[in-house]
């Protein structure tokens, strides 16, 4: 189980966190930096159903690829996965941006079964 965190501790680690999102997002700082690209092929393979590619993968190449916070990459392949197992699909709505201040692309997708004819 998790230990509380006191609200001192707390307060001190978000200062941390914001004060190096700025400096990352300033061009500073040794984090690795994002990879839009990177991105917007995995949203592609949402799309398209073709996760393999990424489904392959040791948890060391999304690091190389995009970084210690790709390991939520992991949950979209699982959430993909179980979606096309009711058959095809389509994605309707799709949001991505990277924001450098979150140290993260931020990315949405709404998807339907194919041929729903649903709007989000």
């Amino acid at each position: 189980m998790r230990r509380p965190v006191p609200p001192g501790e707390r307060r001190d680690r978000e200062e941390r966190t914001v004060a190096a999102a700025r400096a990352f997002a300033g061009g500073d700082g040794a984090f690795h930096d994002l990879n839009p690209a990177w991105d917007e092929a995995f949203l592609d393979a949402c799309a398209t159903g073709d996760l393999e590619r990424f489904a392959a993968q040791p948890v060391s190449w999304y690091v190389e690829q995009a970084g210690h916070s790709s390991h939520e990459v992991r949950t979209w392949l699982a959430a993909y996965a179980a979606l096309g197992v009711h058959g095809p699909h389509e994605v309707t709505d799709r949001y991505y941006r990277p924001i450098r201040e979150w140290f993260a692309g931020y990315g949405v997708t709404t998807a339907v079964p194919a041929g729903a004819g649903v709007r989000a």
